[in-house]
């Protein structure tokens, strides 16, 4: 589930298993080709116009083209246009900031054998009495020509949340249904001068401290274990698929084992990383601390190869600090809690009693003035004393937290 803030609402999204007759599977499978087949279409007619009349289409003129292109539904046709103006804004938008690759950013070109369909809330019916989730089909043409409405695909749910804005037709290892809705942004918005400061790492997700000595760190041995056995199980599967002929019946029986191996391990983190942010939530919560920095790690996992050795930049690599704070946000946001990002060079090395630059090479930072510390509470001491009016030296007390 995530979050987006908007306005006065909260959006939400929650993931369910499609649950239907066979007969309405069977047409939900075709849905996401039938949705592709837009896309593309949106790429030819938009490439085309755009050389006939040396600019792009425009919204309008786009919806009159690709209208009744297929036997998709009109508000699911809707809904790939709309995703393929989006991308293409997104273009101008990193153009016009002139961001570091800019120049290499293209229009959607590439042709899609499945795109997500979508189904907003004039096209579904929602039947809570009998736990139905009811989803719109094209209007239907008789022989004679005479227009009919045919019978929508018909889902059943366990738990229909209210105020459904869209649903959209994904898949995840079998059909799912990524149900958006909005529900009323009841804040408790935090207003006291406690401030924190994080230090991430990978192997202590979050490592923080607050102007009252309030530590706490949050391991997260548990996703590296996750990762570990991702990467052993893939290397096998990789190995035995070196022997096999690229696209044999063996060859793609091990390549959708990888896919599912993939997928686990992706459902693992996520949740992982879900409840690691909550358990800072509940730390921010107790001590009312109204902003917290963080540092810019973008630099830490570029360019690792001429850096760093093999083994450290697989980890790297494979951190997932960008979804933390991610997650970090969507929670912490709800309480009026500010995120700040700062420069964290240096911040792990420099002693804060004296100063001195050391390098440490364990989890205990020591210093030639008798100093000694956790090395990442060291990190999160520095980051906070060089962004507020703070000389904390020491922690006052501390949490270790090892998520369930």
């Amino acid at each position: 589930m995530n979050r987006i803030k908007g306005g006065d609402f909260m959006y939400k999204t929650i993931i369910i298993p499609v649950k239907c007759n066979s007969t309405d599977y069977k047409y939900l499978m075709g849905c996401n080709k039938m949705s592709a087949d837009v896309w593309n279409y949106c790429i030819e007619i938009d490439k085309k116009y755009q050389e006939q009349n040396k600019k792009f289409m425009d919204k309008k003129t786009m919806q009159t083209t690709v209208k009744g292109y297929t036997k998709l539904h009109a508000k699911g046709v809707c809904h790939v246009y709309r995703k393929y103006i989006m991308a293409r804004d997104a273009m101008f938008k990193s153009i016009n900031a002139k961001h570091e690759n800019s120049n290499t950013v293209k229009l959607p070109y590439r042709q899609k054998v499945f795109f997500p369909t979508g189904w907003d809330y004039q096209s579904i019916v929602i039947d809570k009495n009998n736990n139905t989730i009811k989803l719109s089909r094209k209007v239907g043409i008789k022989e004679n020509g005479e227009k009919f409405k045919q019978k929508p695909v018909k889902c059943y749910a366990k738990t229909i949340p209210n105020n459904i804005v869209e649903i959209e037709l994904i898949y995840r290892k079998g059909l799912k249904l990524a149900i958006k809705y909005k529900e009323p942004d009841k804040q408790n918005l935090i207003q006291s001068e406690n401030v924190a400061s994080i230090d991430l790492g990978e192997i202590h997700s979050i490592t923080s401290i607050d102007t009252q000595g309030n530590s706490i760190i949050i391991t997260g041995r548990k996703i590296r274990s996750f990762k570990r056995l991702r990467d052993k199980e893939q290397a096998k599967l990789r190995s035995k698929m070196s022997k096999c002929t690229k696209g044999s019946r063996q060859y793609k029986k091990y390549n959708k084992a990888l896919y599912s191996i993939k997928y686990k391990t992706e459902k693992q983190i996520l949740d992982a990383v879900h409840k690691t942010t909550k358990l800072y939530l509940d730390y921010c919560l107790e001590y009312q601390i109204s902003t917290v920095y963080y540092g810019d790690l973008d630099s830490c996992t570029r360019d690792t190869t001429e850096r760093v050795g093999k083994k450290v930049g697989q980890k790297l690599n494979e951190w997932n600090y960008g979804l933390i704070m991610l997650q970090l946000e969507n929670k912490l946001s709800r309480y009026g809690i500010r995120l700040e990002k700062i420069n964290e060079a240096y911040t792990s090395q420099i002693c804060p009693k004296c100063g001195k630059h050391n390098h440490p090479t364990g989890r205990r930072y020591k210093c030639s003035c008798g100093y000694e510390q956790h090395r990442d509470i060291v990190g999160a001491i520095n980051i906070l004393n060089n962004n507020c009016d703070s000389n904390i030296q020491y922690y006052s007390n501390k949490k270790y937290l090892r998520i369930a």
